[in-house]
């Protein structure tokens, strides 16, 4: 069975079986190979159910298999459109995407993550920009980037950085991620004042925070 082991400063070891159909195998640095391995095998049939369970999770959900995408809190249809004589873009006209390429599948892939990165700058940065100003605050500059699991990130130098599949969440929720980050500007951290500032501006941010761990599993770009 082929894993990537992560050797990091931690105390125990974990697993993990993540959407690219990946095992990562985060260890302590003082853990041999053959204690990985040791590790690995015991835990063999969990790691073949997962990588199953995921596999056929992907399946119905991946829009380039289903044509399909989630896009602000809706299913649209996908029209995938081969024509070389064309310039290679994805757009929305309001009731379906159509993709237009070389019609190979990463061609395809790419310029669908060309539109979400690109929507998610023209989305993103005015929420930043009014909350910023409502709080006082400032931020140096926005990244979007794909990630696995986090939404987004604050640095210590001010950078604010968001999942570009925040996009497949409604509007709602997005400026609640982005009310986060930029809160962070404020209170570096997550203490009670974090909070309670969170609960002032946004009163049902639980909700919006509870809307991500349920259904952010479904965000697939």
């Amino acid at each position: 069975m082929q894993y990537i082991v992560v050797k990091q400063k931690r105390k125990t070891a974990t697993i993990i079986v993540n959407d690219q159909l990946e095992v990562l195998v985060k260890v302590p640095q003082y853990m041999t190979k053959k204690q990985i391995d040791d590790l690995v095998n015991k835990h063999e049939k969990w790691i073949i159910e997962s990588l199953e369970k995921k596999r056929n999770f992907s399946e119905k959900n991946d829009w380039y298999q289903t044509k399909r995408i989630l896009y602000l809190g809706d299913y649209w249809p996908v029209t995938l459109i081969s024509d070389s004589n064309q310039k290679s873009r994805a757009f929305f006209d309001g009731k379906r995407f159509i993709v237009i390429s070389d019609g190979s599948e990463i061609a395809s892939r790419r310029q669908m993550e060309h539109f979400f990165r690109k929507q998610a700058k023209e989305i993103i940065m005015p929420l930043a920009d009014e909350y910023a100003s409502l709080l006082e605050v400032t931020f140096n500059k926005i990244t979007i980037r794909k990630q696995v699991t986090r939404w987004g990130s604050c640095s210590s130098k001010g950078n604010l950085s968001f999942n570009v599949k925040i996009l497949c969440a409604p509007m709602e929720m997005i400026a609640y991620v982005v009310l986060h980050e930029v809160m962070h500007l404020k209170h570096f951290n997550h203490s009670q004042a974090f909070w309670q500032e969170i609960g002032v501006m946004m009163p049902d941010y639980k909700r919006r925070m509870n809307y991500f761990k349920q259904f952010g599993q479904n965000f697939m770009i």
